[in-house]
């Protein structure tokens, strides 16, 4: 009773919740008829195509590898669904914290050095002193450093916020090749630590069920997810209202980097090691990830959650099924050059702008 009692002071009366359930369930048929369908459809017709596309090419590589290869080839086995989820886990954690950068009607393209530095500075570090907590501390500041300029030539250097991100792609390129060329080796393994637990596909599920949630929520719910849509929307109109520039920036930046710090953990988690070319192509691939999902370029108020989630399963099923079917790895990157090329058409909404500001 006392609890009850609480509860009532806060506002919240839990003897109405029968009532209001079946008022609203009652009134549910009615809102449903004169719900305008139409307009809603209209205003999300690019996440309804991503969707589509997902289903009907999921409908497709059911059965077309049994078709060309026989029927022990399907994508419905265990092994290759085991292959998809492992896949899928590094890109669509990347594309989580990539969303905060498009919401803005911004860009990182150097998402894939990004990676590559910090996968090799993690096993450096675990390798010199056997804390995994020290390296991935390591990183994680390294990260947020990389946001803060990001964000700060974003909002006041009179440069398009793409360039900010070009100068940390030639800075990372030129580390990666240091840390490797200094290695002698091709790749670096991890000596006496192993990250094995995480390449275990319920462990990558849950993972990406808690990211997928953490940044649906940031991005609807919270004051910075707003803000950042607001600039994508209309940059000079967000400042009027009051959102701070640079802070809005300073933490969706932020957040891309611990989204990307996760991501070169489980990079490593693979193979227990990291090889220089394993991630060069990150950048156009999130890139086109997010596109096929329904994100705008320009960011703002359409882009959401969902269009991450969408555009990087349909991404890996295309790559897995084409596999499947026997496809050369030239003939795979020749179809998602066609796939980006007409996606940037089709969500360009702006006349004469076919990247961010």
């Amino acid at each position: 009773m006392g609890k009850e009692k609480n509860y009532e002071k806060k506002g919240i009366n839990f003897k109405e919740f029968p009532q209001k359930a079946k008022t609203f369930f009652k009134e549910l048929p009615g809102k449903i008829k004169t719900f305008n369908w139409k307009e809603w459809a209209k205003d999300n017709i690019f996440s309804l195509v991503a969707i589509g596309g997902f289903i009907v090419l999921l409908i497709v590589f059911s059965f077309l590898p049994q078709l060309m290869r026989g029927s022990r080839v399907t994508f419905w086995r265990p092994a290759v669904l085991s292959a998809y989820i492992e896949q899928a886990t590094v890109y669509l954690i990347l594309a989580l914290g990539a969303c905060f950068v498009y919401l803005m009607g911004s860009m990182d393209i150097s998402v894939g050095y990004q990676v590559a530095v910090f996968a090799t500075i993690f096993i450096v570090i675990v390798n010199a002193t056997g804390s995994i907590f020290l390296a991935l501390l390591t990183i994680v500041l390294l990260g947020l450093i990389c946001a803060v300029f990001n964000a700060f030539v974003g909002a006041y250097v009179k440069l398009p916020t793409v360039m900010s991100s070009v100068i940390l792609m030639q800075l990372f390129s030129g580390l990666t090749t240091y840390l490797y060329a200094d290695s002698g080796f091709s790749s670096r393994p991890l000596a006496n630590v192993s990250l094995g637990v995480l390449n275990q596909t319920w462990v990558r599920i849950l993972v990406l069920i808690a990211l997928a949630c953490v940044a649906f929520y940031l991005t609807n719910y919270t004051v910075v997810g707003k803000r950042a849509k607001a600039v994508g929307s209309n940059k000079l109109a967000a400042q009027m209202a009051g959102a701070d520039l640079l802070k809005t920036r300073i933490l969706c930046y932020g957040a891309f980097a611990l989204f990307l710090c996760v991501a070169a953990v489980f990079s490593i988690a693979r193979k227990d090691s990291f090889g220089e070319a394993d991630s060069v192509s990150y950048q156009m691939d999130i890139m086109i990830m997010l596109l096929m999902g329904g994100m705008p370029l320009s960011g703002g108020y359409k882009g959401r959650v969902l269009n991450t989630v969408v555009g990087t399963l349909t991404y890996v099923l295309l790559n897995v099924g084409l596999s499947l079917c026997g496809v050369s790895a030239e003939y795979v990157f020749l179809v998602r050059s066609v796939i980006f090329v007409v996606i940037v058409c089709l969500t360009c909404r702006k006349p004469g702008l076919l990247l961010p500001r």
